[in-house]
């Protein structure tokens, strides 16, 4: 009789273990669930468990000195909690990918499927404490391209994120909005973890097709081989149709006219890896840390410069966006903040120096009229036009030029019908400009530094409309008088020029990747470790 009582004992015992340390695939509601429900609620974490978890010692004194603030409460896996929403957050915080971080850069390992819920909660504790340490800075040190140290929140940050939760928010919510001002970040970062879900962080580089030329005979094989390793285009499929819809959306992912044709940009976009995107969205949202508080929330413009895209912002609402032409490699346009604080229509263009007497003078000394064909005015160091009748350009050089150029306002003028000024110590601004034929092509580095953009005048009018600027009405009057007319905003608002190589499109809200143009960003590609190919 014992021995059946005891063989009952032993096999309750074990059912009960087998609900609570089940090896499904996800962290789900059955396990915690049914009789356990009174059990919920007086449950305990073992100080025992914690000590025989592998891990740290200093990292078991945390958890002890955590738990001991709650009487060995458990924060995740008591009372009525809704286990789905929970089962969800243990998952997201498991993963070095959900999170938008560098593989294995937290340093608290991760849970297995098949682990207990307690041992679950115990690890999962530790990853949030050390990701919760990441708020108001970021992964990486940009002073010596480094990796920033990560350790654990101290116990009271850590009850005061748990505290704060509202009960109808979930925890993936909280975590992020908890962690992060910036709006925009936070819309980025699910937006790159929709990204992930969808095409995986494969690393597969090309090994059996390379094109060295877009017009190889063998680019339609090339284009659904790399649809393929990408997870655009599966196996199966040979529509011809299909296969160009896919290969537009890819293009579209990646900055990229749709046009379904496979250029040089495309050829290089196809033969990048999703880790490699995976990479460009998470040193983006390391970027976008440094955004100061202060121009969040408010009317700005910010220039991406690898996007080739400006957008005019009130209260995190794109206003305007807008293409624009960004310098070449060797004229890079530069990342800085400054404020807006005029408008000049029918500008007068400046001729930097550097371009007057590099590329300018050249052209004066074998063509006598180019002064006249580009509508150019010669001014002495007193920046009064002289007449050049006499002038003897052979006598100067890119050393010793000692005059200024300017072109007068009119339809050839350089900067167009409008410029928008920040003043900054590196003559940058936003401006028009007669050549509109370059915002057809996918990349756009072709000035001097400054940004052209595509719609000026529309810029300009949203502008004007946001502070109801008293002249709104009179802008088609000023240009048609093709005199330089300055316009003085009465708001004042900020600038941002950045350098992102991954972004929202503003039509479909979903992630966009750009090529790393000014190749910015390659040494701080080598701080992340790669996954397998397979991963």
């Amino acid at each position: 009789m014992k021995n059946k009582i005891y063989f009952f004992s032993i096999l309750l015992s074990s059912l009960l273990l087998f609900t609570c340390c089940g090896n499904d695939d996800e962290f789900k509601e059955n396990e915690l669930n049914g009789s356990q429900k009174e059990e919920q609620k007086n449950i305990r974490i073992d100080k025992i468990t914690i000590d025989d978890l592998k891990i740290k010692d200093s990292y078991k004194s945390w958890l002890h000195e955590l738990y001991e603030k709650v009487d060995y409460t458990p924060f995740w896996i008591q009372k009525n909690m809704d286990k789905d929403s929970i089962g969800k957050f243990l998952n997201y915080i498991n993963s070095d990918v959900t999170l938008n971080l560098p593989f294995k850069y937290l340093s608290s390992p991760t849970f297995l499927q098949k682990d207990a819920p307690i041992k679950k909660e115990l690890l999962s504790i530790l990853r949030c404490a050390s990701f919760l340490s990441l708020k108001d800075t970021t992964i990486i040190n940009y002073q010596n391209n480094s990796l920033v140290p990560v350790q654990l929140v101290s116990q009271d940050a850590f009850l005061q994120f748990i505290q704060e939760k509202s009960p109808e928010e979930n925890w993936i919510h909280h975590l992020l909005h908890y962690k992060e001002n910036n709006p925009q970040l936070i819309q980025l970062h699910l937006a790159l973890n929709e990204f992930t879900s969808n095409f995986g962080v494969e690393n597969n580089v090309n090994e059996k097709i390379y094109l060295k030329t877009p017009e190889d005979s063998l680019a339609r094989l090339f284009i659904t081989q790399q649809l393929n390793l990408r997870n655009y285009l599966n196996d199966t499929i040979s529509d011809t149709t299909l296969i160009k819809n896919k290969l537009r959306e890819f293009q579209l992912l990646n900055g990229l006219n749709t046009d379904a044709k496979l250029g040089k940009n495309t050829m290089e976009a196809l033969k990048e890896t999703n880790y490699s995107r995976y990479i460009k969205g998470v040193i983006t949202l390391d970027k976008m840390r440094l955004t100061p508080d202060s121009l969040l929330n408010t009317k700005m413009i910010t220039v991406n410069i690898p996007s080739y895209n400006l957008a005019f912002l009130i209260d995190n609402k794109v206003v305007n966006t807008s293409k624009i032409i960004i310098g070449t490699k060797n004229n890079q346009t530069p990342e800085f903040a400054s404020v807006m604080k005029y408008i000049v229509v029918n500008p007068y263009w400046n001729v930097p120096y550097s371009i007057s007497s590099r590329e300018i003078l050249p052209n004066l000394k074998k063509d006598s009229t180019y002064l006249a064909k580009k509508n150019y005015e010669v001014l002495d160091n007193g920046k009064n036009p002289i007449n050049t009748d006499s002038i003897n350009w052979n006598m100067y050089n890119a050393r010793n030029f000692p005059f200024f150029i300017r072109q007068k306002p009119g339809p050839s003028n350089s900067l167009g019908r409008v410029k928008l000024m920040f003043p900054n110590n590196q003559s940058i601004y936003i401006h028009d400009t007669p050549s509109k034929y370059l915002f057809a092509k996918d990349h756009r580095a072709f000035s001097h530094g400054c940004i052209r953009t595509q719609s000026p005048f529309q810029l300009v009018n949203d502008i004007l409309v946001a502070e109801e600027h008293p002249y709104l009405d009179s802008i088609e009057v000023f240009k048609k008088k093709e005199e330089e007319t300055y316009l003085i905003l009465n708001e004042k608002f900020p600038v941002n020029l950045v350098y992102h190589t991954a972004g929202i499109n503003d039509s479909t809200q979903q992630i966009q990747f750009y090529k790393d143009i000014y190749t910015k960003e390659k040494a701080l590609y080598q701080l992340f470790e790669a996954p397998f190919k397979e991963f």
